[in-house]
């Protein structure tokens, strides 16, 4: 019984850390997946670098990206798609 009082402490701490630092992250990471799942072509979006710019075509696991009017292009893996930019 004396064991289990003194470990109480530290599964204490444990649930603390689980519910203000893993959850969040968990939950932030969830929502990135659902979000580059639900990429588009049309969409405005920032990069995780901060290059910022439209959606062309996308794929499997990358994302065509116009960066200017003129035609310039770069292709990024999906994964690093920071945000989509609201229009």
């Amino acid at each position: 019984m004396g064991s289990l009082v003194s470990l109480l402490p530290l599964i204490l701490l444990f649930v603390v850390m689980w519910f203000f630092m893993i959850r969040p992250q968990q939950k932030r990471a969830k929502e990135h997946r659902q979000m580059v799942e639900a990429l588009r072509s049309g969409q405005r979006v920032t990069t995780i670098g901060g290059i910022k710019g439209t959606v062309r075509a996308v794929d499997e696991t990358t994302a065509v990206i116009s960066v200017d009017g003129k035609g310039n292009e770069l292709t990024f893996e999906k994964q690093a798609i920071k945000q989509v930019d609201p229009s």
